[in-house]
């Protein structure tokens, strides 16, 4: 019995000691199970509810208030909401929007982030902290697509129709439809944004189908996503044309805030 027990021991050993170059030959991300987080509402100006994960009733929402997965909140009519998410990035959404908060898991001891949120209709500016050795995802949904970064500022609409418009206003963000993604639930689709294959353009200023396209969206342009998940190439937009109250307020809120 001692002579198998020493020989258990012996393979639990070489396993741990091979696994890393068995990871790296397979080229995949060793997975880490973070726990839960919590977002704090650190600013509300207006009404919102929230329906809290498991619950079927809304509740009244508060400045101060935590959220966390599978909370899902709607803002009401002048309306204005920004959330501090756990790895210290900033979510702002505008009046009569609904988004769900799909995972806000954050471990500094583990360098790792698994941010995922669906907007489901309505207007968020995302004001992402770029952290020094953090991986994982950070990604905003919609039904027609994905938006996935590291650090950056830019902003997401989605219409009563399901189309969607995206502006960056620094760094760079990865915008694809959900179907490359392949099968899965949503946190799945969200998540292997950050493992597919590098960006693409495809050639052309004609829409592709929402099976074809990868986007790598820089400082200062704009793509748009038809209801069918459809989209043409991104393009430069007019800083002095975007100038509205939304945007206004937003860079007044990111200069308050400071540099992440």
């Amino acid at each position: 019995m001692e002579f198998f027990k020493d020989k258990a021991v012996c393979f639990i050993i070489l396993w741990f000691l091979l696994f890393p170059c068995f990871a790296k030959a397979d080229n995949k991300p060793v997975s880490i199970d973070l726990k839960g987080g919590e977002a704090k509402v650190a600013l509300l100006k207006g009404s919102a509810s929230v329906i809290k994960a498991g619950k079927k009733e809304a509740q009244t929402l508060a400045q101060g208030n935590i959220l966390s997965n599978g909370d899902q909140v709607t803002t009401g009519k002048n309306t204005r909401i920004e959330l501090n998410m756990p790895d210290g990035s900033y979510l702002r959404y505008d009046e009569e929007t609904t988004f769900k908060l799909e995972s806000i898991a954050y471990d500094n001891n583990e360098k790792q982030r698994d941010v995922s949120v669906g907007l489901i209709l309505g207007k968020t500016w995302a004001k992402v902290t770029r952290l020094s050795g953090v991986k994982g995802r950070f990604a905003i949904s919609a039904k027609t697509a994905i938006a996935g970064v590291r650090g950056t500022t830019y902003r997401i609409n989605v219409y009563k129709d399901n189309s969607v418009m995206v502006k960056v206003y620094w760094g760079d963000v990865v915008v694809k439809s959900p179907m490359m993604t392949g099968a899965g639930d949503q946190r799945q689709k969200i998540g292997q944004q950050t493992k597919v294959e590098a960006p693409h353009a495809v050639p052309g200023p004609t829409p592709v189908s929402m099976q074809e396209w990868t986007y790598l969206v820089k400082a200062l342009e704009q793509i748009d996503i038809k209801p069918d998940g459809t989209v043409s190439k991104p393009f430069r937009f007019s800083i002095k044309d975007d100038l509205n109250d939304w945007v206004i307020w937003n860079q007044k809120r990111d200069k308050e805030i400071g540099d992440n």
